[in-house]
């Protein structure tokens, strides 16, 4: 037969609820193996009774680390946002500079094309003078020596111009053009097709394939038959 004993209420301990043993009535006899039961019962609850505070405190500090990932994830947003803001603000202000740039050029490189017109012209107009002065000589016959320097200078003029990249026209016999040519004279012609150049009275230039400076013409004019 299985021996009773007497031991404190349990239910009284197992709530945390202890009561004094004074009074024999709280005594109550059972036997050692629903004892050893009870016990374990207390034992495992005090495991569970941890596991859950530890499950509260787990809890809490997941929703507190939640928490902060909603707001690390708004200032993430906000951040992004103003990196995408900064970065389309650099964008154009990049391309507005690059534009800068581009526009500057062009308006160096005009400001050099009409500056560089302007020498050339003046270049030009000096050899076409050193060439009336050289046919001057050539009529009166003057010094051979004289002729010669004249010579060498033009040459040295013709080299230069080249180097610049100016090239005369020749316009005689082509077909007039009002971008090219100023028609100054008009010769009645009935041999050759309407508006032909007959002679070049001042000579015409382009700088770089652009015309530099329209030639002066003659051009020739079909007769009125009655």
């Amino acid at each position: 037969m299985v021996k009773n004993m007497v031991f404190e209420d349990f239910y009284g301990d197992f709530f945390n609820q202890r009561k004094a043993l004074e009074d024999p009535n709280n005594k109550v006899a059972i036997s050692r193996q629903e004892y050893k039961r009870l016990k374990d019962i207390a034992t495992n609850y005090e495991i569970l009774a941890k596991k859950l505070d530890q499950a509260q405190a787990e809890k809490t500090a997941l929703h507190k680390e939640l928490n902060d990932l909603k707001d690390d994830g708004r200032r993430l947003k906000e951040l992004k946002e103003k990196t995408d803001k900064y970065l389309n603000s650099l964008v154009r202000t990049q391309a507005d500079f690059e534009n800068y740039k581009k526009s500057v050029q062009r308006d160096k490189e005009h400001y050099d094309t009409i500056l560089k017109e302007k020498i050339v012209k003046k270049l030009i107009n000096h050899y076409e003078d050193l060439l009336r002065a050289l046919k001057i000589l050539e009529v009166n016959n003057s010094d051979e020596s004289i002729q010669k320097g004249f010579k060498m200078i033009i040459s040295n003029f013709e080299k230069i111009l080249e180097e610049e990249g100016v090239k005369p026209m020749n316009c005689k016999g082509e077909k007039f053009d009002p971008y090219k040519h100023d028609a100054i004279l008009v010769e009645e012609n009935n041999d050759l097709p309407e508006n032909t150049i007959l002679e070049e009275i001042d000579k015409g230039y382009y700088l770089n394939n652009k015309v530099l400076k329209p030639a002066r013409v003659k051009v020739s004019k079909i007769k009125d038959v009655i």
